[in-house]
């Protein structure tokens, strides 16, 4: 079915220069290029990556891209596309929001050019407005459009904008509207041919102020999911993971897997594993490979 992982995925999002080596002339180590990163991903054994446009305000397909896209289909590596972090769906300026439409709109190219099967977008904050329901609706409409204007933009795409699954993500400060029954309700509306969650179980932790842990932070989350859109649907997840401080307004810093802040990683590996889950999970550390593969070594271990 559309969106389907066929195993579970792990990778992260982004790497660290210092860290991206590739064997040159005599097997000597030189710095990586851009297009071999699902090559070095793959070395590592890793099979997902997340590519962060969140800071970025144009992109164009390249030579570079055509060897990256190239590339992930011959190491196997799942690609997602984080869009630009300044897309505000919630905006009571009409400017801004017209132009946070567009600039999604865009992105659905960039996942074309970067062979990305799935756009995590963060929905927006409640800003002034005491009207959550109206927000919501906001969201809804905007990525309705988005997805319309995309076509418009770029006809000669836009039979593999059907390919492209928009995930509107879960979020860890209370400010910013995306709860697990916020995001449901969005991918509802907009209907799972287009959209599936993004599930950031740090948010989710945070966003309760560190009080839900364990099984029982997954397990409800994983039910909610199925109960309200599908088995198919819980059963395909994107998923971002790290350990994250917080505050009493919910998220403040993202820390290495190791830190003593939570949420563990352990009960929801165990969950996919007895429920026979096959997400695509992003690791979000500041460690970005080197934390991904000690997850991936852990999941092998479980699993």
């Amino acid at each position: 079915m559309l969106f389907d992982n066929n195993e579970t995925r792990v990778g992260p999002t982004g790497v660290k220069k210092d860290l991206f080596l590739m064997k040159g002339r005599n097997d000597k180590l030189r710095k990586g290029k851009r297009f071999e990163i699902p090559e070095y991903l793959s070395n590592m054994g890793l099979n997902a990556y997340e590519f962060s446009a969140g800071r970025m305000t144009n992109f164009s397909d390249t030579p570079i891209y055509e060897k990256f896209r190239a590339n992930s289909k011959k190491f196997n590596v799942a690609i997602s596309i984080h869009a630009p972090y300044y897309i505000s769906l919630t905006s009571e300026t009409p400017e801004i929001y017209e132009k946070s439409i567009e600039r999604l709109a865009k992105t659905y190219a960039w996942a074309v050019w970067l062979n990305a099967k799935r756009i995590v977008v963060h929905p927006g904050t409640y800003g002034k407005s005491k009207i959550k329901r109206n927000l919501i609706q906001m969201i809804i409409d905007g990525i309705n459009l988005a997805i319309e204007f995309s076509k418009d933009l770029y006809p000669k795409l836009k039979e593999k904008f059907k390919d492209i699954c928009l995930c509107p993500e879960t979020m860890g400060k209370l400010g910013q509207i995306g709860t697990t029954e916020q995001i449901i309700e969005i991918c509802n509306e907009v209907g799972t041919n287009k959209t599936r969650p993004a599930i950031d179980f740090g948010h989710l932790y945070t966003r309760n102020i560190g009080k839900i842990i364990g099984k029982n932070l997954y397990m409800p989350v994983f039910e909610k999911i199925e109960q309200n859109l599908g088995k198919n649907i819980v059963e395909n997840l994107h998923i971002h993971y790290s350990k994250i401080e917080y505050t009493g307004k919910g998220e403040k810093m993202h820390h290495t897997n190791d830190s003593n802040w939570g949420p563990n990683i352990e009960p929801l590996f165990k969950i996919i594993k007895e429920q026979g889950y096959k997400p695509i999970l992003i690791n979000e550390s500041p460690e970005l490979e080197s934390d991904a593969k000690k997850l991936m070594d852990l999941w092998k271990k479980m699993s």
